[in-house]
């Protein structure tokens, strides 16, 4: 740990607003445990916990969101692997800090980009791609149920589902995996009665009340959208605010 202050004149040369003061963590990369650089490669929801001691000794474990691939090492302190996983989450990258009986923890949480699964095509399908790469997601069209559910179960933790098509033979498989496999945001578009027709459908496929509750229509923000670009917005607003557990 090294204590830099930059006041001044050094505000200004730095391009800062105002002065102060930060402590910077220099880590050894013999300090961070392997699984880490893996899980990083993998694009994979992921946390280092570093604990600092008074003496300024380091080690790092590394945590993923439960149910996630690879055997991840979990021997971190347990307050700080539980808000690691709080913060995984919600799908926010950052840093975190807490004091243990270890000493000081550090937590960086690296969550999986989220993907936008999109199921059907047309201009509402296109502007929400473009929408979701300007703010750094992956986004993909599927037009079919099996390539979708196959889609779905590959990443389920960062996957975000919408349903655009109408098809009961696409909708409704498609929605049922998405709800039993832990997306963590699925929303349809559709009319009343085309809702009624989907709930319906996977109520007989066996879905619960807490499973169509799940279920986001009317999809998107009320934000007053009128065309479909600011529908597309709307739309991943509500993915957005979902993820942090704003809605």
């Amino acid at each position: 740990m090294r204590a830099v202050s930059v006041h001044g004149d050094g505000v200004k040369r730095a391009g800062l607003t105002c002065g102060g003061q930060a402590e910077i963590l220099l880590q050894p990369l013999d300090a961070v445990p392997a699984r880490w650089w893996d899980l990083l490669a993998e694009g994979a929801d992921a946390a280092l916990i570093t604990r600092v001691d008074d003496s300024r000794t380091m080690a790092a474990s590394t945590v993923t969101t439960p149910g996630a691939p690879g055997t991840p090492d979990t021997d971190g302190p347990a307050q700080a692997v539980v808000r690691a996983r709080e913060l995984l989450a919600r799908r926010r990258a950052g840093r975190d800090t807490h004091d243990a009986e270890e000493g000081l923890v550090l937590i960086e949480t690296f969550p999986a980009v989220p993907h936008l699964v999109i199921v059907g095509g047309g201009e509402l399908a296109d502007l929400l791609v473009a929408q979701a790469r300007l703010l750094g997601w992956d986004a993909t069209v599927e037009a079919g149920a099996r390539e979708t559910v196959v889609l779905l179960a590959e990443r389920p933790a960062a996957a975000c589902l919408v349903v655009l098509s109408h098809e009961p033979d696409v909708d409704v498989p498609v929605l049922s995996a998405a709800l039993t496999t832990g997306v963590p945001y699925v929303g349809a578009l559709g009319s009343r009665r085309t809702q009624a027709r989907r709930a319906a459908e996977l109520t007989k496929a066996g879905l619960g009340t807490e499973h169509l509750d799940r279920i986001h229509g009317p999809i998107g923000l009320d934000l007053g959208a009128r065309t479909p670009a600011e529908t597309a917005l709307a739309v991943c607003a509500e993915v957005l605010a979902t993820l942090d557990g704003r809605v």
